[in-house]
């Protein structure tokens, strides 16, 4: 999206996709743990597995600052309703499920500029934490 002046001056060019299941899940818990004391350690999680799995998976066409203000919103419904410091998956899901993900909102955009980036180096490695969707077959 920037000039052609510009990018001429640039040797490599990186292209910032979304984010994989594993920076999904470190993107949250580092949002998470502004506004919830309970996932300041990262070594224990108050939530399972599963629990994280089917959180990903909700949010797996949301930007990272639609993450953050998806908990964000958390945090201030948790507050209103006289449970401060206390957030369930189904509270992040229900949020998820009040907008639109800027990948579905504006998709037209965000492809033109997917088929530009072919030849850009991706910014992140490979999805190599515990939540990477393992590759499957297409026709067995």
């Amino acid at each position: 999206m920037l000039p052609p002046e510009l990018i001429r001056r640039f040797d490599d060019i990186f292209f910032i996709d979304l984010p994989h299941e594993g920076a999904m899940y470190e993107i949250f818990n580092l949002h998470l743990s502004k506004y919830f004391p309970e996932f300041r350690n990262p070594d224990k999680s108050p939530w399972s597995d599963e629990q994280w799995r089917i959180l990903l998976r909700d949010y797996r066409l949301c930007t990272p600052a639609e993450i953050a203000n998806a908990v964000r919103k958390a945090a201030e419904s948790a507050y209103y309703q006289g449970k401060p410091g206390k957030v369930d998956v189904l509270d992040l899901i229900q949020v998820r499920s009040e907008f639109t993900p800027s990948l579905i909102r504006d998709e037209d955009k965000i492809l033109a500029i997917r088929n530009q980036a072919v030849f850009a180096r991706p910014a992140a490695g490979p999805d190599q934490s515990r939540f990477a969707i393992p590759p499957a077959e297409l026709f067995e």
